[in-house]
This record gives structure tokens, sequence and C-alpha cells, in this order.
């Protein structure tokens, strides 16, 4: 507590005014064991998995009813995130399948609300902490799997199962490194980001490998750097500055030599060819889909269906059994072929809504955390441009996302109440 000027209160007692607070009413261990399990649902598949979801989802809805007048008003300052949801359920009126695109289109919708519901229920830290020990418990699925790790262990693929064990890596490091946590879960995160980082780098991912590397040097920059910085006065506007004017420098540097094909470069040193594993030609399907219904789409579930022609074309050419359920590996993609442009419109929103959030909350408090969630919201935002991640329902790359941009509407925050007297004894 902060301490102002003594006053005199007696021969050998002094009267000091003390700031004091009340302390917030946070959900019990139980309801956070629950939200950990749906964050473990999420993020690793598990033996009844559908069930366990669906008795998790009426816990959920539960909480909304119980707490409805602390959620909506949340879920009101949290509007950029659910037009796109509802524009989705609208589309049941142009999709092929009625049921799919409703079904769709809801999943779409409780996403967000979710992790809402979440956040007016606790603290931006105990949901990270629930994360994280959500992440710990999925490297434990996952150890039965390492000899098939390479394939991607229990995921369908190694990029995701690679992503996973990035996201289980940094939240094990920033939990590690914030000295307000809790001393058995930083114990827990020394043993966890090892053997998480460890396992990453058994799935050949050169882009998770990439983002692990900017990702440790940010969090450690912030935790041993940035906190410094921030303290001299004007020194943290002109880090920005000295920081705009080296990447303005490269840029220039970059379009005066026309020759030098740095993508190409890049491409190469990741492991990578300029067709990306083969995206191109998906992309170049996905860009003829899209212009045959370009401002609404083909409605949720309108294209990666058995009984489509073009998705089944697309299986042929990438060499993927009948009626496989593919995706563009490209978000915006999805976007557009299956709402338009108009659902692409939203979708910019969503996006530049959630990087003013994380962004505004970053530079209020510069702390281990909102540092680790916008690490992840530029890891989330880079993988929208090869992957499908972020146009889906309930996986852990959203549920960081929506947790950083919502997480500073939390209800659940100590309240400075007034200064009170303390009597000291001299």
């Amino acid at each position: 507590m902060n301490i102002a000027v003594p006053l005199t209160g007696g021969k050998d007692t002094d009267i000091v005014w003390a700031n004091a607070y009340e302390e917030p009413d946070e959900a019990p261990l139980w309801e956070q064991g629950l939200v950990t399990m749906w964050f473990l649902n999420t993020f690793v598949p598990l033996p009844l998995e559908t069930p366990l979801r669906y008795l998790l989802m009426l816990f959920f809805m539960v909480q909304l009813v119980r707490y409805k007048e602390v959620i909506f008003p949340i879920v009101l300052k949290s509007w950029p995130l659910f037009l796109l949801p509802i524009f989705g359920l609208m589309s049941v009126v142009w999709a092929p399948s009625f049921s799919a695109a409703l079904r769709t289109g809801v999943l779409f919708l409780l996403t967000p609300l979710v992790i809402v519901i979440i956040i007016s229920r606790m603290q931006i830290s105990t949901v990270l902490r629930c994360l994280f020990l959500a992440g710990a418990l999925a490297v434990v699925v996952c150890v039965p799997y390492f000899s098939t790790m390479s394939q991607g262990g229990p995921y369908p693929q190694k990029n995701f199962f690679a992503l996973q064990m990035l996201f289980v890596s940094l939240l094990s490091l920033a939990t590690l490194l914030n000295d307000k946590a809790l001393r058995w879960t930083r114990l827990l995160a020394a043993g966890v980001f090892p053997i998480a980082l460890f396992f990453m780098l058994q799935a050949p991912s050169a882009t998770a490998l990439v983002f692990a590397i900017v990702g440790i040097a940010g969090l450690l920059s912030v935790k041993f750097l940035w906190v410094t910085v921030s303290k001299i006065r004007h020194l943290r506007s002109l880090v920005f500055l000295i920081a705009g004017a080296l990447v303005m420098c490269g840029l220039i540097y970059i379009l005066n030599q026309p020759s030098e094909n740095y993508m190409a470069d890049f491409l190469a040193a990741v492991g990578k060819d300029a067709t990306f594993t083969g995206r191109t030609h998906i992309w170049q399907a996905g860009e003829l889909a899209a212009k045959q219904h370009p401002w609404f789409g083909t409605g949720m579930e309108g294209f990666w269906q058995i009984w489509n022609g073009a998705a089944q074309s697309i299986n042929e050419n990438d060499f993927k059994p009948y009626g496989t359920k593919l995706t563009f590996h490209n978000a915006y993609l999805e976007v557009r072929v299956h709402l338009g442009y108009i659902g692409m419109s939203l979708y910019i929103l969503l996006w530049a809504w959630c990087w003013y959030r994380l962004l505004k909350q970053w530079l209020l408090d510069s702390s281990v955390y909102t540092s680790a969630l916008l690490v992840f919201g530029a890891i989330v935002f880079v993988s929208t441009f090869t992957e499908s991640y972020a146009w889906s329902t309930f996986n852990t790359p959203l549920n960081l996302l929506y947790v950083g941009a919502v997480g500073g509407f939390t209800p659940i925050k100590r309240k400075f109440i007034g200064k009170v007297p303390v009597f000291v004894k001299s």
C-alpha cells in the first residue's frame, strides 16, 4: 500500500494514511478447473472429446444466465468479434445445406462468447494460468505419440502439432518470467518449457522454429530491457522512433535492389519453396471459387463438401482421398469463398479491432503477460496467410487471440476504495 506523510498520533503512535483496496471476488478453484479442462479439450484431441465439450458448453451457458448482468456489457464492448459469426448465421438463407450452415454458424458465434464468459469471471493472469496448465497437460497427452511427432503425433498434421507445442513453450516461459505468478506454477513452467520446445523441434516445421526464436527473444527483451526503458521518461518513445527509422531504412534498401529476390532467399532459409509446399495451387483454385459468388460467398459449409466437384478436384490435384475436407491454407480466402466480400470486410474489421486492443493493453501495461498476448496475436496473424486456424472454432490460436483482445474488459480487478487512517507504533 502507498503511505503518505505521517501525522502525529500520540507519544508512541503515528497516524498514516493508506490506500485501501477491495480484492476481486474471482471464480473459485473448481470453476478454474473446469476452464482448464475446456482449454485442454480445445488444445489436444482427447477420448470422449465431443461429449465432454458438450457438457462444458452447458456449464458456460449456465454461467451466461447466472452472470448475464456482467457478461452482456462485455459482449457489447466486444461487438466486432460477433459481426462475422452473425453474418455467417445469416448465410443459412443461401447456403447449400441449412443444417450444416446453422451448426457451423452457432459454433463460430460460441467461440468468442465462451472467452467473454471466462473473462467475466477471472483476471487475465488467472486465465493465462489456466491456459498454461492446459498446455502442460497437453504435453503429457502427447508423450505416448513421441515416435509419430514428425507426422503430427495426436494431431492431423505436423504443422499444427508444432504450433501447439510452440504455444505451450511460450506460455511456460511467460509464467516462468512473471514474478507475480504462483511459485508452484513457475516451478512447473521451468520443467514444461524445455519439454514443449523439444517436442516442437520433433516436427520439422521451420515456421514454428522462427516463431519460437522471435517469441522467446521478445519475452526476454520485455522482461530484462523494456521494463527498464519504460521507467525513463521519453525513452520508450525514442525507442519506437529508432525502430521505425530502422524499418524504413531496411525497406528503402530492399526496394533499391530489384535484382535481389529476398523472398526466395528467406523461403529457402526456412525450408520452403516458391509454392509454399503446394499452397499456391490451392490458392488459385480458391480465387476461382470466390469469383463465382463474390459478395455473399457460398455460405457456411458451402464449399468443402463431398458433393462439390471443385473441392474434389482440389483433392485429386493434392493427392488426397476423395471426400477429404481440406482448407485453403489461408484464412482470408476461406472467408471470401464462404462469405464473400461482405464477410471479408467484417473479418478485416475483427482483426483491426483485435490489434487495437492488443496494442492498447500492452502500451498501458507492458508486463510479461500482456507482451505474451501481443506475441500470440502476432503469431496467429502471420499464420492467417498460410493456414486457416484463425477461420475455425474452439482452438488454441483463437483462444489466445480473443483473451488478449477482451482481457482488458474483465470486471475482476482490484478496486480502490479510498484512504484510511492507520495507527503505527513508533
